[in-house]
């Protein structure tokens, strides 16, 4: 009997463990297709995604954007959801890196709703700017782990732990100015988050 009782526990654990992941959870492409394309502060206009990039999400969803705000400052958005796999969602730092630009400063900034990462980059005599953050609909963080914790907790409870983290960055062009202060204040708020 404790045999028979023994198998079933393993049998049952194994189908769980096999069948959970393939449960479909709610992803968060709705909320990145709702992100205004244009406001009195800013317009937009989208940027194809390169072959390589699609390559490297994989199943997750993406979209990218050129920013023109209303005082002149041009940026990339880009907008990454990992509810398809997470695995294409990541610090933005590496990526950087595996392009060849050199990390010059790393800064925690307050945004609307929490904290993002601000980066200082250069290459070939080049620099650029990136604000990045994870964006979960309520508050923003730039921690991974943070990011790994909640996205493992709403595939523990099929999604009803919360809303699907994003990954939201922000891109200078190489040597622009950029009034960053505003863009935190301002565009954030515009593009919704808040």
């Amino acid at each position: 009997m404790k045999r028979f009782i023994l198998w079933t526990a393993l049998l049952g654990t194994a189908t769980l463990t096999l069948l959970w992941p393939a449960i479909p959870i709610p992803n968060a492409q709705a909320r990145i297709a709702s992100i205004p394309c244009s406001s009195s502060d800013f317009k937009s206009s989208p940027i194809k995604l390169s072959d390589a990039d699609r390559e490297q999400l994989g199943k997750a969803h993406a979209i990218q954007r050129l920013i023109e705000t209303r005082n002149g400052d041009r940026l990339i958005l880009t907008v990454i959801d990992g509810s398809d796999n997470r695995h294409a969602v990541h610090d933005p730092s590496y990526c950087f890196a595996g392009a060849n630009w050199k990390l010059l400063t790393k800064t925690t900034v307050k945004v609307p709703s929490g904290d993002a990462t601000w980066l200082a980059l250069s290459h070939d005599d080049k620099t650029t700017h990136v604000l990045w953050f994870f964006d979960d609909g309520k508050h923003q963080f730039s921690s991974p782990f943070h990011y790994w914790l909640a996205t493992s907790l709403r595939r523990a409870t099929l999604g009803r732990s919360g809303d699907e983290p994003i990954l939201v960055s922000l891109r200078s062009f190489p040597d622009a100015k950029v009034n960053w202060d505003r863009i935190r204040q301002i565009l954030l708020p515009a593009l919704g988050f808040l």
